[in-house]
């Protein structure tokens, strides 16, 4: 098997001596999952994006940032905790997506802090990843566009120039679990496969 280079997403295989074939290989996905409720609809959106994201042949790696041990920004003395552990695996993987619930129509404060705990130079290291956002929120689909996209857009499209596959927003779900009455889902299963 010869790589072209270690970003390169394709392999190929000899066949015979004059003519080789490209397959697509699989990618490793991170999915850093924002919600302190297990079975809510942010979670639930991110557990279809990762069934999607492994019939399609990747491989996923989900973090529930709520159940890590992030503490927050206070300078630039931090204590050793959990986030160097989503740094690396920030740095393995070939794409990233954040599933948030929305709160005062913004990220989590969990998904916040881990955000606030990224270096200044981050960029260095994740540059050029592909990523997704799953928010799920009461709000209405312009509001969390408006609000949460943009703001992902810009920290993560603009500031780490991430290249941004696609993003669900399941607007109009409250109560954990009512996601699952709604094409948000499908949605998610989807944008998986196609990831």
């Amino acid at each position: 098997m010869i790589f072209a280079n270690r970003n390169d997403s394709r392999r190929f295989d000899s066949v015979d001596s004059d003519t080789c074939k490209e397959q697509t290989m699989s990618k490793h996905i991170l999915v850093l999952q924002g919600s302190p409720t297990k079975g809510g609809n942010a979670d639930m959106l991110a557990d279809a994006f990762i069934e999607g994201a492994e019939e399609a042949g990747n491989t996923v790696t989900k973090l529930d940032i709520a159940d890590m041990d992030i503490a927050p920004f206070t300078g630039y003395d931090q204590p050793a905790d959990d986030m160097t552990a989503v740094m690396d695996a920030m740095k393995a993987a070939d794409g990233i997506v954040i599933a948030t619930p929305t709160y005062w129509m913004q990220f989590s404060a969990q998904l916040k802090a881990m955000m606030d705990r990224l270096p200044f130079d981050a960029h260095d290291d994740l540059a050029g990843k592909e990523s997704a956002l799953l928010v799920a929120g009461a709000s209405p689909e312009e509001v969390l566009a408006k609000n949460v996209l943009a703001y992902y857009e810009m920290c993560f499209g603009e500031s780490l120039g991430w290249k941004i596959r696609g993003s669900v927003l399941a607007a109009g779900v409250f109560a954990p679990g009512q996601v699952a009455s709604t094409p948000y889902l499908d949605k998610a299963r989807e944008l998986g496969r196609e990831f």
